[in-house]
């Protein structure tokens, strides 16, 4: 399974999902997206200065909010089935809930641009390599998520894919030593560990002949 799910500033790209995830015995699909959807109701958002046990803020502003609906109208109208959230929260502030979206194709323009908001489209999959390309078909390639028992299939996972990070079977926030960075239009250069120092050095060679 790959997936990126941090924050509010680019909470989510993609999950693909195999047909059958067999930890001891075999769970299907829907059991699957039945827990996910389970543990994104549970999410507790609004405004952190009156509660604290907020865990997910407001977007940036009207113009963020309005994107996101658009997103969504739009993965909708190509098929997609609202399976929570989907509608902006009534009320003061820009507010929009963990949405999760079924029924998703990879030829869909969700799976395809960056959404920044709360939105979590599921894909399923026959096998590695068939999950490896739809997670590597994007004009982006900032970071990536690996949930397997498998070592061999986590090892030969991140030598398929291609992103500045991989993370497996952990949320993903990076470490300071390591190095930040995307491929493709996720950016150019990066920043942490030894990689990111030189970013802030400015290079010059001599030539010195005697």
């Amino acid at each position: 399974m790959f997936q990126r799910l941090p924050c509010m500033d680019d909470f989510c790209r993609k999950i693909n999902v195999n047909d059958k995830i067999s930890p001891a015995g075999t769970v299907a699909i829907d059991q699957f997206v039945n827990r996910l959807g389970e543990a994104m109701q549970a999410v507790k958002f609004g405004n952190p200065a009156e509660r604290n046990d907020i865990a997910m803020g407001p977007l940036i502003n009207a113009a963020a909010l309005e994107r996101v609906e658009q997103k969504v109208a739009r993965a909708v109208e190509e098929g997609a089935r609202v399976a929570l959230g989907g509608k902006a929260v009534e009320g003061k502030g820009y507010y929009y809930p963990p949405t999760l979206l079924l029924d998703v194709r990879q030829d869909m323009s969700i799976m395809h641009e960056e959404t920044f908001g709360p939105v979590l489209p599921v894909v399923a999959f026959d096998t590695l390599e068939e999950a490896i390309s739809m997670a590597n078909d994007s004009d982006y390639g900032l970071t990536s998520s690996i949930y397997t028992q498998n070592l061999n299939v986590a090892m030969k996972a991140i030598k398929g894919l291609k992103f500045g990070e991989t993370y497996i079977n952990r949320e993903n926030f990076e470490a300071m030593q390591g190095f930040h960075a995307g491929w493709r239009k996720s950016g150019i250069g990066g920043a942490d560990g030894k990689h990111g120092l030189h970013e802030y050095l400015q290079t010059q060679v001599v030539y010195l002949q005697s």
